[in-house]
């Protein structure tokens, strides 16, 4: 459409000019504006104007409007735009109702559609709607320009979500009923994998030092930093690993610090050195093997096997006492990457949970660590 392209603009990708789109958290938060702005000031926005989080401004067009006949109730639609990225969500309607309440709140709800987390080890505890915390931090911040003194009902809707969510993860990762209302910057980057990876070696490249920090993305990188590395030692490999790894072996670098969520160190420890899970997941075995090794019951081995998420196996271990496995997956994992690197590279690893705290590092990692501050 025109109208985003000119907004969000193109990426090359491979030759090619792609489009930026904008994602599902984008889309409801512009609807909670829209259907906010309507019963506070009885008025349309066309286009509605969104400041993303970033700071960034946003115009996106509402699909519909509705008032209530008592003026206590108000609705806005939205289409998800995704631009070239290839998203099963493109199109899809995104409703907001809001709705006046007696009490002094801003309750967010999800409707028709949204998921519903029903396992333990995502962002959000089971029960409560399938909108991750970014999204609903934005859609909390529109909704509060408006109404400040909160008494506000909004419920999120996706008409076509339940169809909509058999092709994506959530069945899975125990999210029912729905798609999830997702995005951290509000923005869809489409890129290939081949050009993703030459970004990634950019960095490196630039980057290039005798000792380095490796992450799977942002949340990754701000845990090295809390624990005391300098920002500019640190480089992301998104999925890719094994690929940093022997990049890295061939620029000369002598040693590697990787951290990140027990959920990809573990397929390290396994040997999977691209983490995507459309390559390959086996989480639960790799964990349940070691468990096996270590003499564990097996009522904490077969709730492993049956955890949806490396988040709800790490609970159950932590429940029967078994922490100690979260240092041996280190200490293998960082031998499997050193020898992927045909052990030109020493790597050292350090495991953390969702909410950032270490709970498994390597023999070395302490000591590297304190070279990358």
């Amino acid at each position: 459409m025109e109208f985003y392209e000119k907004q969000l603009g193109y990426v090359n990708v491979d030759g090619k000019k792609l489009r930026r789109g904008f994602t599902t958290g984008s889309a409801a938060a512009a609807a909670v504006k829209g259907a906010c702005s309507l019963l506070k000031n009885m008025e349309e926005e066309h286009p509605i104007e969104l400041e993303l989080l970033s700071k960034r401004v946003l115009y996106i067009l509402p699909k519909g409007y509705s008032l209530s006949d008592d003026n206590k109730t108000a609705t806005c639609s939205v289409l998800k735009y995704a631009g070239d990225d290839p998203d099963v969500t493109n199109d899809l309607e995104i409703i907001a109702k809001v709705s006046l309440a007696s009490h002094k709140d801003i309750f967010i709800s999800g409707g028709v559609g949204v998921g519903t987390i029903t396992k333990k080890g995502l962002q959000i505890p089971p029960g409560r709607p399938a909108i991750n915390p970014k999204p609903l931090e934005l859609i909390t911040k529109e909704a509060e320009k408006l109404f400040p003194n909160g008494g506000i009902d909004i419920e999120i809707s996706v008409p076509n979500g339940i169809e909509i969510s058999k092709k994506t993860f959530n069945p899975r990762l125990g999210i029912e009923g729905g798609i999830s209302i997702l995005g951290t910057t509000g923005i869809v980057e489409p890129m290939s994998e081949e050009a993703l990876k030459s970004s990634l070696r950019a960095e490196l490249v630039m980057k290039k030092r005798d000792s380095l920090g490796y992450t799977f993305g942002n949340m990754g990188e701000k845990f090295i930093i809390s624990m005391g590395a300098d920002k500019e030692n640190i480089c992301i490999c998104s999925n890719f690993i094994g690929y940093m790894l022997r990049e890295g072996a061939a620029l000369g670098i002598k040693d590697i610090l990787i951290g990140g969520h027990i959920g990809k160190i573990v397929k390290l420890a396994g040997g999977i050195f691209n983490t995507h899970s459309h390559v390959a997941d086996a989480k639960n075995e790799i964990i349940a093997s070691n468990l096996a090794l270590m003499g564990a019951p097996l009522k904490l081995i077969k709730l492993v096997m049956d955890s949806l998420t490396a988040e709800e196996a790490l609970s159950y271990i932590r429940d029967y006492g078994y922490e100690s496995l979260f240092d041996i997956l280190a200490n293998i994992a960082a031998q499997k990457a050193k020898r992927h690197t045909y052990d030109e590279v020493n790597v050292e690893i350090i495991i953390f949970d969702l909410k950032g705290n270490p709970i498994g590092t390597s023999r070395q990692a302490e000591k590297l660590l304190e070279r990358l501050g």
